[in-house]
């Protein structure tokens, strides 16, 4: 079965498998968002992107492999309302942009624009993209056999152009 993206709420995760990355793409409710588990494939590495909700879930996804880290896109609560408790339950750090990282719930090492996440040997960059909330952020994988992937938060929505339109 190959990888489309689409996923629903209470739904199963799509998975795609890259050269060095598999991306595991699962919907939370009750707001449908998406959160996104990055593993390394060399190191087992993992990291999250949006804790948005359902942290059962979240953590079922996760699994024995740890957690290395979950970045949060932006500061609307729809986006991090699992947050405490996957840190919590991880021991995972908090990543988010610093013009955001008051929104949060706990305390989160603050990002820049171009900063590097590592997810074992690969890495992800920080685009900083002001618009949905002052320190909403992008995240980039390049990869020259597996193209150029781009983790958006709500900066695009599928069919459009997302939400950027606040100060």
């Amino acid at each position: 079965m190959s990888y489309t993206g689409n996923v629903a709420a209470d739904g199963p995760p799509d998975v795609r498998e890259l050269r060095g990355l598999t991306v595991s793409k699962l919907s939370v409710g009750p707001m449908d968002n998406n959160a996104y588990l990055l593993r390394c494939t060399a190191t087992g590495e993992q990291v999250l992107i949006d804790a948005a909700n359902e942290a059962p879930r979240l953590l079922e996804l996760v699994g024995e492999g740890g957690l290395a880290a979950v970045v949060t896109t932006h500061r609307h609560m729809d986006h991090w309302v699992a947050l405490e408790e996957v840190v919590a339950s991880t021991g995972a750090r908090s990543l988010v942009h610093d013009a955001d990282a008051d929104g949060l719930p706990i305390d989160s090492e603050p990002l820049a624009e171009g900063d590097r996440v590592r997810v074992g040997d690969r890495e992800l960059e920080v685009i900083h993209i002001v618009g949905h909330t002052p320190g909403s952020v992008a995240l980039l994988y390049r990869d020259e056999v597996d193209g150029t992937h781009l983790f958006t938060g709500d900066s695009l929505f599928p069919g459009g152009p997302g939400r950027t339109t606040n100060p």
